[in-house]
């Protein structure tokens, strides 16, 4: 009897249930990696900000929600001490009352307040939730959006993979994860404001469109009902994030690949009309409140100094935005996460312009996602290996094309970067990117296949775990601020890597300062280790906590230079004080006047924490009349020579 195997029908049936196979385990490894980064997302607002249903009216996104349920494009009326001001938009004059009413970059026009954040997520979502009853913390949104549009861009992953058809189990699922942790996404959810929740937004509605468009190509067919939806998606997109729009050129090769299939005049109605209609309510949206349709009220923002000055939509903004969104590196940490971004002074080679801001810490494309390298293979896979990726390979470079333009309009149009923006064009580029690798290394062989592999899995690695390591510190360091007890845990678990840095660098390293007023952002070298800091003051009940690596047991000289508070006059007597916790706790008199203090330290290997702080008893006694919110102390600066 003839065996099952050896059947000329069954044999022509093994190989499709193999492929059938393959398919369903890619299928559930995507849904699995959809699962833990749905998760790990919810695990990022929730340490950061947390999720709230209810009560949170105060959020910019609820006002607008139930200003537009009452029929108002406004979200109030300005305080009256605002409207008293000689210049109600000048900083110096307005700062009390916008941190006091919570209106920093809203925008005054008119007497009336108005947001500058796209209303299409507000429309979507917000509207909906308030009529149920729900006044959602930004957290909320942030992370749905988040959620959902990790789902649709996984969802094209599939697609193109499909089309692909030879690549490795773990190659899928690397792919996979570059688009959770390279996407930008994980770091603008470690702030989840109302910036991030138009951000979110965006991303989530363009991921819709993509998934629609790149399905309709690859399968040469779509109704008219689900095109209007891709176009309408895209709509939304420009309505959360007018950069986005430029991610609606990818209708131009779904144009081209399914006109042959229906009438064109149906085809083009499809296409242009949600997006047109979305479009035009933005403009009319902006004409009825600041009286122009191009007008989104940036010129009318409550803003900061910088800010107020900075120069807008200035060719001059070009090269410097270009260069910190593409090349500049990330700066090397000495404690868990180990990479962050790298704060000023920037490594632009050339002198800055006039009124460029840049002060938001940013890392490059080139450097935190080194796979998007693969780009360049696109147009040559598109003329040369066409069967590689069929009829994708336009969709891809529409896509690629669009991320390009989107980081130019940025450049063009802020003064300034900031890594949260790059949540609009990276996803843009790394389906091309990631395309082209699993494609290449479907189509090459022997050792050059290897090479691609390898090589290609690697540099995805590394994007992963850039885009995993900022997440933890996002822009503010809200995980470590509100759970320190937590962060101090992940440091102590990532404490052999510090110390094997250390044991590098040669030297114990101050690789963290952490005091009241001490400005998130200071001035330091992407090369040091060391933080560097900006002057900060310390007032009778406050501490600055200083963490030191030590690369063995030994010694060294914490040196402080520092100033008796204008409150105290300059022949006060002041001690700083030096404790190492849990063990020892030593004053050094500050000189008259002020000057440097040397500290000797005991150092042990690994992690060593100790409490600055100055004297305030002794103060007490000497000048009762000195309030304990006054500062007793000011820090110039910090630094650690190994010598004692």
């Amino acid at each position: 009897m003839e065996g099952l195997a050896t059947h000329p029908r069954n044999a022509m049936r093994l190989p499709t249930r193999k492929r059938l196979l393959a398919a369903d385990r890619v299928s559930v490894a995507l849904c699995l990696v959809f699962l833990v980064a749905a998760a790990f997302y919810l695990s990022i607002a929730e340490t950061s900000m947390g999720l709230v249903l209810r009560g949170e009216a105060r959020e910019p996104y609820n006002k607008l929600a139930d200003a537009f349920l009452h029929l108002h494009l406004s979200v109030g009326r300005a305080p009256a001490a605002l409207m008293r001001l000689t210049d109600p938009y000048d900083p110096a004059q307005n700062s009390s009352i916008v941190h006091r009413a919570a209106i920093h970059d809203f925008a005054l026009y008119h007497g009336h307040l108005f947001l500058t954040w796209g209303p299409a997520p507000v429309v979507v979502l917000l509207v909906p939730m308030h009529l149920l009853g729900l006044e959602p913390s930004a957290s909320v949104l942030v992370a749905f959006f988040s959620i959902v549009g990790i789902g649709f861009a996984l969802a094209t992953l599939r697609v193109l993979l499909r089309q692909i058809g030879n690549a490795t189990l773990w190659m899928c699922v690397l792919a996979a994860f570059a688009l959770v942790f390279c996407s930008v996404v994980p770091f603008v959810l470690r702030r989840p404001a109302v910036y991030e929740a138009a951000i979110a937004g965006g991303y989530c509605f363009a991921m819709a469109g993509i998934w629609l468009a790149i399905s309709a190509v690859a399968e040469r067919r779509a109704s008219l009902a689900r095109l209007a939806l891709m176009s309408l998606c895209f709509g939304l997109a420009t309505g959360s994030r007018p950069t986005l729009g430029f991610a609606a050129l990818v209708l131009v090769p779904v144009y081209i690949s399914l006109r042959s299939t229906r009438p064109r005049r149906g085809l083009l109605i499809a296409l242009i009309v949600p997006i047109g209609g979305c479009v035009l309510l933005l403009m009319a949206y902006n004409q009825a409140r600041f009286g122009s349709p191009l007008e989104y009220g940036h010129q009318y923002v409550l803003a900061s100094d910088d800010e107020h000055t900075a120069h807008w939509s200035e060719l001059s903004n070009i090269l410097p935005g270009a260069w910190l969104y593409v090349v500049s590196p990330p700066r090397p940490l000495a404690l868990f996460p180990f990479i962050g971004l790298g704060p000023p002074p920037v490594t632009y080679p050339a002198s800055l312009p006039a009124g460029y801001v840049g002060s938001e810490p940013t890392a490059g494309l080139l450097p935190m996602t080194p796979i998007l390298v693969f780009l360049v293979a696109l147009p040559w896979i598109w003329r040369r290996r066409p069967a590689l990726l069929g009829p994708l390979a336009p969709a891809l470079l529409a896509l690629a094309g669009a991320g390009v333009i989107c980081v130019l309009f940025l450049v063009y149009e802020f003064y300034g970067t900031t890594e949260r923006y790059g949540a609009d064009f990276t996803t843009l580029l790394l389906f091309g990117a990631l395309a082209a690798w699993l494609a290449l290394s479907a189509e090459a062989r022997g050792r050059r296949r290897w090479l691609v592999r390898t090589g290609g899995g690697l540099l995805v690695a590394w994007g992963c775990v850039t885009g995993l390591a900022i997440s933890f510190i996002g822009s503010e360091n809200a995980f470590s601020r509100g759970l320190p007890g937590a962060w101090a845990m992940l440091e102590d678990i990532g404490a052999p890597v510090s110390t094997a840095i250390a044991t590098i660098a040669g030297r114990p390293v101050l690789a963290e300062v952490s005091a009241p007023n001490l400005p998130p952002i200071t001035h330091v070298s992407f090369t040091s280790l060391s933080v560097g800091t900006a002057p900060f003051s310390l007032s009778a009940g406050d501490q600055a906590e200083l963490t030191i690596v030590s690369p063995d047991n030994g010694t060294a000289t914490l040196l402080a230079s520092a100033v008796p508070g204008a409150a105290l006059g300059a022949r006060a007597l002041l001690w700083v004080v030096l404790t190492n916790t849990g063990h020892w706790s030593y004053s050094y008199r500050l000189p008259p006047g002020g000057g440097v203090v040397r500290i000797p330290v005991s150092l042990r290997i690994g992690l060593n924490r100790f409490v600055l702080s100055p004297l305030a008893s002794a103060i007490r006694l000497r000048n009762p009349a000195v309030p304990s919110t006054q500062p007793l102390l000011v820090v110039r600066h910090l630094a650690l020579s190994a010598a004692v």
